[in-house]
């Protein structure tokens, strides 16, 4: 059985995805989490206590929020359950 160039350089491309996968989820999350709170961070110097803010603003950032202490809330409990 012979096996294409296409194939072999895709069976690397594909192993060497899931290697990056396997090693570096703790590290990419990180870098993730670095991100938003950049982004937050400048969002926050943006609106003012008083300012109006559109309901699409309002709704996307209270669903970020929400799913951040849902992983936050999952964590914690993952760290009292090893314990």
């Amino acid at each position: 059985m012979q096996i294409s160039q296409k194939r072999i350089k895709r069976i690397i491309k594909e192993e060497l995805s899931n290697a990056y996968k396997r090693d570096d989820e703790g590290l990419r999350m990180k870098k993730h989490l670095d991100r938003i709170m950049h982004i937050a961070d400048q969002m926050f110097e943006h609106f003012e206590d008083d300012a109006e803010v559109e309901d699409w603003i309002q709704e996307k950032i209270a669903v970020v929020a929400a799913m951040l202490q849902s992983i936050h809330d999952y964590k914690k409990h993952e760290e009292v359950r090893s314990k």
